[in-house]
């Protein structure tokens, strides 16, 4: 399964499914290909009431980039779209901010 930073996923939890945003860089992916990182997407005005490290993600939802799990690739189950390049710029920064990653 191919997956890339930037692109809004469904994830299989037991018995319900959740859209995550896939934050996994490159680093990451290539040490543990089983697993990817995401961050949690709520609907827009809880996750702006939760974190100021929100990146609107469409249809109402916005990503909680400082809310962060690791999921097993094998619960992706569809790709249900991709951010826009301003919001992918505003991931990256808002990342390099939380983590300290420069550059």
């Amino acid at each position: 399964m191919s997956h890339r930073f930037g692109e809004l996923w469904t994830v299989q939890l037991g018995d319900r499914e959740e859209v995550r945003l896939v934050v996994t860089g490159d680093f990451y992916h290539t040490l543990y290909n089983d697993n990817v990182l995401t961050a949690h997407v709520e609907a827009a005005d809880l996750a702006h009431a939760l974190t100021a490290f929100v990146v609107d993600v469409g249809d109402d939802r916005a990503a909680m980039i400082d809310r962060i799990s690791t999921v097993a690739a094998t619960r992706l189950k569809s790709k249900v779209g991709d951010l826009p390049e301003a919001q992918l710029a505003a991931a990256r920064s808002m990342l390099g901010t939380i983590f300290s990653i420069t550059g």
